[in-house]
């Protein structure tokens, strides 16, 4: 029982390595899609010795239609990638101010891609994952708190739970810049930390989630508060990743760069 047990781990191990890999290598294949237009300012900058620097993506914007704007920095004059998990791939051109812009269609749930950069025969990749749901973009990072792009300002709010199998976890959201904010889980006191500059705030809890239903309320400028229903991730069945509807928003369950496998919750606009 002992030797069919250890193989079945083995297999299980083998298969999230093998689906890891092939999104990472995948993501960095060659691209197919379309080019579009960018802008911005003070771009990265590559050195001499032949450094490439990693791409970023700061932010998205819904527009008319239905669809979604996502822009991002990267070394002038090389070409940006988002690539899915199947090949598919959506290119920018980065201008000579280091900006990127991509327009995509709106998908009927999330969709999960890597972000790269190509200069003549240099490549690199950004780190995390760059997701897309029918409302907006969030940058899935592993072993943090999720970064949703949403306009800054107004009362603090939250808009992403992250967790572990281990019940590790982090509450994401923003507020006024530079603000105080606290965290509470079932109306007990679980962290608190100040905003930054940009408004945004992310909160590794004192203590495990454990599995069940929980209220999630974060106070500072004002108060917010989610209802949730945490339940352990399994690894996810043909792919390096899976997503479902929930009551509050989407649930996103994704293999990290580790091997590991993490959860992220996505809040709908006004949960709470």
């Amino acid at each position: 029982m002992s030797n069919k047990k250890d193989a079945v781990i083995q297999l299980s191990t083998l298969a999230r390595t093998v689906a890891l890999t092939a999104f990472v290598i995948l993501a960095a294949c060659g691209p197919r899609g379309v080019a579009a237009d960018g802008s911005g300012a003070a771009p990265p900058k590559s050195d001499e010795s032949g450094y490439l620097s990693p791409p970023s993506i700061e932010g998205s914007r819904r527009l008319a239609g239905g669809r979604i704007l996502l822009f991002g920095r990267g070394p002038a004059g090389s070409r940006a990638r988002l690539a899915t998990p199947a090949g598919d791939a959506l290119l920018a051109p980065v201008d000579n101010t280091g900006a990127w812009r991509l327009i995509l269609a709106a998908p009927g749930e999330p969709r999960l891609y890597g972000l790269s950069v190509t200069q003549g025969d240099r490549s690199i990749q950004a780190q995390g994952y760059v997701a897309v749901t029918p409302t907006g973009a969030a940058l899935l990072r592993a072993g943090a708190g999720a970064v949703v792009f949403v306009a800054p300002g107004g009362n603090v709010r939250i808009l992403a739970l992250d967790f572990d199998r281990k019940g590790g976890a982090v509450i994401s959201g923003i507020g006024p810049p530079n603000s105080p904010v606290k965290v509470s889980v079932d109306g007990v006191a679980s962290g608190s930390m100040n905003a930054g500059a940009n408004g945004r705030f992310s909160a590794a809890l004192d203590r495990p989630l454990a599995a069940g239903a929980h209220r999630l309320e974060v106070t500072g400028a004002g108060s917010n508060g989610v209802d949730v229903d945490v339940s352990l991730a399994v690894a996810p069945a043909g792919g390096p990743f899976q997503s479902e509807r929930v009551a509050a928003g989407w649930r996103i369950d994704w293999m990290t760069p580790g091997g590991g496998i993490q959860s992220t919750l996505l809040f709908d606009e006004g949960a709470g």
